[in-house]
């Protein structure tokens, strides 16, 4: 399968899926208008001024709830997807069970995804900060240049984990077996998986681009508060579509890899 016919399907699956759609930009709509009070809250305080530690663990918590919500709601949402694909349809009622039978699972590999990124992040950081005190020209260049290579090699790691939610849930795999075969996938197409990646952000971007202008020009003369409630109200429905676009192009693609992998072998 080549990357514009992933493109494609993806746009297809997500037009026929508009229930699926509809819960996302609901999840989508509930957070954002949600999180509209604490943006005016944290946009009154004067510049320069200590954050409120009311305000501050507010946006905490908010932020928590909306990581904790937003896995099921990912997990529900592979599950239907997969479903579409491999048998036609999809049943609603089975966006719940599949969002809780995923949860633990996805929780642990993001856990992990993290977790590395972190590691190579603070790697690079301690090389800068151990070498910065030198006052060495060319020892920091040097440091510079390692880091860099230590970033690039990181997001290639990343990139070559990208398809591991697809394999948990497509081939029922645990939280390393996913990643293992998202490794060993990715490795032999990375070249097409990166230009899916690219291909769908640049489509999100220039289509988000025009929305956004449009709807620049719409509420321009509203009231503050009801702009951002409109601005909310777009953003959802943007994403929530896009996302079961660029969900559906990637697990169509994945499958498209595994049964290739498979026929070779």
């Amino acid at each position: 399968m080549g990357v514009i016919e992933a493109v494609k399907k993806g746009f297809g699956i997500a037009t026929k899926s508009l229930s699926l759609v509809a819960v996302l930009i609901i999840f989508n709509l509930i957070w954002n208008l949600a999180s509209i009070p604490l943006a005016r809250q944290g946009g009154i305080q004067a510049p320069g001024a200590a954050p409120i530690p009311q305000i501050t663990a507010a946006a905490l918590l908010f932020s928590i709830v909306f990581i904790v919500v937003s896995i099921f709601v990912q997990g529900g949402a592979l599950g239907l997807v997969k479903d579409y694909i491999k048998e036609g349809k999809m049943k609603l009622a089975n966006f719940p069970s599949y969002g809780f039978k995923y949860y633990l699972r996805l929780l642990g590999l993001g856990l992990i995804i993290i977790l590395i990124i972190g590691i190579i992040a603070l790697i690079a950081a301690l090389i800068i900060a151990a070498t910065a005190p030198l006052n060495n020209t060319v020892v920091t260049v040097i440091a510079s240049i390692i880091a860099i290579i230590i970033g690039a090699a990181g997001l290639y790691y990343v990139l070559l984990l990208i398809m591991s939610p697809y394999s948990l849930v497509c081939d029922e795999t645990g939280v390393i077996g996913s990643m293992k075969k998202s490794i060993g996938i990715v490795r032999k197409a990375v070249g097409r998986v990166l230009l899916l990646l690219v291909l769908l952000i640049l489509i999100s971007l220039g289509i988000g681009f025009v929305i956004g202008f449009l709807t620049g020009l719409v509420t321009v003369a509203m009231p503050a508060g009801a702009g951002q409630v409109v601005i909310g109200i777009v953003n959802s429905i943007f994403n929530g579509y896009l996302g079961i676009v660029m969900m559906a192009a990637f697990m169509v693609f994945y499958l498209a890899l595994t049964g290739k992998e498979k026929a070779a072998a």
